[in-house]
């Protein structure tokens, strides 16, 4: 048995036109330490030996990863080779020792978006405020997801003066009906458009979203690239897409990808700049923090409220200053890409007290 694995791991039957395969040192396992303990690192070095595209051995598995944003179509919209609920419910299975018998995802799908948007939404949306431990009870995602996201706006925000005062600058011109804490704001966020603070919840979640967006092959299928190139996937093997590296961090699609910046989003009218290009073709993917596809995150409207919410109260009635102007942000925890947004490793201390009502933000 031994030495069957071994033989399949030393000497796998690839065909000509399957992308690049690295199947590391280690028989079976491959790259599975590495890719585990820092997955962004080791798939950066990946793509530079072997470019857009390649697969790699992750513990027993193949794993053919693309990273050329043009090229995500050919993956995301095609329900026919691909397939993602497989692997939702293997997760499900291996994480929580959940099988679910009679799974239904369009169903599902369908009362999720009949949840997060509409009328439902904004139901949602004054009882956060209202109740906000009821309304947390049901929403795992949001705890996990929003709130980081939330941390790290903040924390971008705190760090780099210049951002928070565009931002104060945005808040204050929005129309008030009554800002006391008894009765939170909502009608001016939706009523006035914040290009500036959208720009800056842009900005954050480029740096700081990593999800993986994972398929897997059920039928041999021909991958065409948007060069030209075709490659060959073969049936059992697992296709995946890693934004937070291209587009999201890519220097050719973002100048200086690592520094927040957070007018990126933002043309010279203060309109929302959504024209970017990489190798002069202009980009229909250039920052996915919420998926794609048929599997984009239904909850995306009711999260981007939230956050906005909690950081306008935040801004509106407290003043806050971190303890030692000089301090950095916490790096990330590099065990967290691929399972949505990162996660501090540390923390940031901050300083806050309760504004006095004419006190001007």
């Amino acid at each position: 048995m031994t030495s069957q694995i071994l033989m399949s791991f030393l000497i796998p039957v690839r065909q000509k036109n399957e992308p690049p395969l690295d199947k590391g040192l280690i028989p079976w396992l491959g790259h599975a330490l590495e890719f585990g303990k820092d997955a962004a690192k080791f798939l950066a070095r990946m793509k530079e030996k072997h470019g857009d595209i390649f697969t790699v051995c992750v513990a027993g598995h193949y794993v053919t990863v693309l990273l050329d944003p043009n090229s995500f179509d050919a993956i995301i919209n095609d329900t026919v080779f691909l397939d993602f609920t497989r692997a939702r419910n293997q997760l499900l299975k291996r994480i929580f020792s959940l099988q679910l018998p009679s799974i239904k995802p369009t169903a599902e799908r369908k009362w999720m978006e009949w949840h997060f948007h509409g009328l439902h939404l904004t139901y949602m949306q004054f009882f956060m405020l209202e109740d906000v431990s009821a309304c947390l009870v049901g929403c795992f995602s949001f705890q996990c997801n929003a709130g980081p996201a939330a941390f790290w706006l903040l924390g971008f925000l705190l760090t780099h003066p210049e951002a928070m005062e565009a931002v104060k600058s945005e808040i204050r011109c929005l129309t008030l009906q009554d800002t006391s804490l008894q009765h939170p704001p909502i009608n001016p966020l939706e009523a006035h458009s914040t290009p500036v603070f959208d720009s800056v919840l842009s900005e954050t979640l480029r740096l700081t979203a990593a999800v993986m967006i994972n398929r897997e092959v059920v039928q041999d299928k021909i991958l065409r690239m948007a060069n030209g190139k075709e490659y060959h996937l073969r049936q059992g093997d697992r296709v995946c897409l890693f934004p937070f590296l291209s587009p999201q961090m890519d220097p050719e699609i973002h100048q200086d990808p690592q520094i927040f910046k957070y007018d990126r989003f933002l043309n010279e009218d203060i309109t929302v700049k959504d024209k970017f290009y990489k190798k002069e073709k202009r980009l229909k993917y250039y920052t996915l923090p919420w998926g794609a596809g048929k599997n984009i995150c239904v909850g995306k409207e009711f999260a981007v409220t939230a956050i906005k919410q909690f950081v306008f109260l935040l801004l509106t009635h407290l003043d806050m200053e971190m303890c030692d102007p000089e301090a950095k942000l916490p790096p990330v925890n590099p065990s967290r890409y691929g399972f949505g947004m990162l996660q501090p490793d540390g923390d940031l201390q901050v300083r806050y007290r309760l504004k006095m009502p004419q006190h001007k933000m």
